[in-house]
Parts: structure tokens; sequence; C-alpha cells
């Protein structure tokens, strides 16, 4: 692994190659990974790097680990930054809600607003108290729908460090946490998050296409990073009546 970038922990590297594997059909859904194994010869990594490496596989829905089996791949899920989402399938015979998996082609990711700087907005719940009064911020919207259908509308705002021709890169139908990771070595932690159902104001109820009123919900996200100095926050409208989230935070 001589051609890793020097910022990016081998262990992350390591996922990140596994990923796209996986992504672009190299191992599909029911095949079995390498084992540790056959990944540390491949790689010449220590057998905890292969392991932490596999377990980001398995928080993110990639894989799942089988006893006297190894890691066996899964279906590809939507990446929608720590969450993955899944549509509502009712039984005829019972009343009871079950959940099916979207297949990765049907989500879209559109840009409202590109990426601008901007003082820190006024209408979030968290602050960043670390910060000084005058750090700009880069400021973007954007709307991920399925099949068409509008789900998330979404305002991402980030510190103005770390960040190198943002406003350049290609956002649409990209994930927003995959070029953080891949593109500047920023890696999610962790973080805080506060929610909220509330009656759907005009602007949010027109992205969203629903009516005024209708019930969405207010997802807000403090999120950390591998680098202590740069947490970002997202801002986040989702309409839920047709459409599941879960995920790890």
């Amino acid at each position: 692994m001589t051609d890793q970038p020097n910022r990016i922990p081998q262990y992350q590297y390591l996922y990140e190659t596994l990923r796209q594997d996986i992504i672009r059909g190299v191992f599909k859904a029911g095949d079995l990974l390498p084992s540790e194994s056959v990944l540390q010869q491949q790689y010449r990594l220590t057998q905890p790097t292969i392991r932490q490496a596999l377990s980001l596989l398995v928080q993110e829905g990639y894989i799942k680990k089988h006893q006297g089996k190894g890691s066996i791949v899964q279906a590809i899920p939507i990446g929608l930054g720590v969450m993955s989402l899944q549509t509502h399938v009712a039984h005829i015979d019972e009343n009871e809600a079950v959940s099916e998996g979207l297949s990765a082609e049907v989500i879209t990711t559109i840009i409202l607003a590109k990426p601008i700087l901007c003082p820190f907005p006024n209408e979030l719940l968290f602050y960043p108290t670390d910060e000084t009064p005058d750090t700009q911020y880069y400021c973007l919207e954007r709307l991920r729908s399925v099949n068409g259908n509008p789900v998330f509308f979404e305002k991402l705002i980030l510190p103005n460090r770390y960040l190198p021709n943002l406003s350049r890169q290609r956002l649409t139908n990209r994930s927003f946490f995959d070029l953080l990771r891949t593109k500047y070595g920023l890696v999610v932690t962790g973080g805080e998050q506060k929610i909220q159902a509330l009656p759907a104001e005009n602007h949010i109820a027109n992205q969203l296409q629903v009516e005024p009123g209708s019930p969405v919900l207010r997802l807000e996200k403090r999120i950390d990073t591998n680098k202590s100095d740069f947490s970002f926050y997202s801002l986040l409208f989702a309409r839920t009546d047709q459409f599941l989230l879960q995920g790890r935070f």
C-alpha cells in the first residue's frame, strides 16, 4: 500500500478500497470478502488495521460478519451521511410495517445552492463556541430524492479550513461524506443531533412537495471529524411518510 495518501490512516484507506470494490461490483451481495489473513498478505497490514477497516464496513451496512463464514457482502445501502434509507412496506394480512432496502441507483442529489462563504446561520440550534466571531463558513443547500420524489432538503455549514477548491468540486449525485474523506482526509467520528417534528413552512413544503403545514422531521447535527478543530453542521428536513431512516451516530 505504498501509494496510500499520507493524510488518510491505513485502516481508512483499506476501508475505502474495499467499499469501492463493493460499489463497482467486484464483490456482489452474497459474496465473501477475502479472509483477514488474505487481506493481511495482500495489503501488508496488521490484523488490528484489517479488523478496524472491516468494522467500518459493518457499521455502514456493506458487510455482515458471520462466525465461521467470514465477511458477507450485503446489498449496497443508500448513503445519507450517517443514515441509510428504506421504504415502508405493509403486509396485507397485518398492520405491522417492514422495510426493504433501496438500490443505490434510485437516489439522486441536486445542488440548490453551491458552496459560498457566509457567516454562521442564526437558525441553527448548535453554535460553534470554539470559533472566533469572524470565522467564515461554506454554506450550501442540496435536495435528495428517491425515484424523483423529494425526501431530504439539507443545508450544510462547514468552516473555511482544510477545504481548498470546495466550490469547484462535483457535488451533484455524490456522497458528501465520501468527498470529505477521499479528497480532504476528513473522517466523520461522531457528533450530536437534535430532532423535532414540525409543520412544514412554505419554503420547506415547496422543496419537499408537501402541503404547507404537513409534518416534517427537522434533524440538526453537529458532526465531528478526525481533526479536532473541524466540526461541521447539517440542518435537514425530511418527509418520512414513505421512508424509514436508520443508521448509527
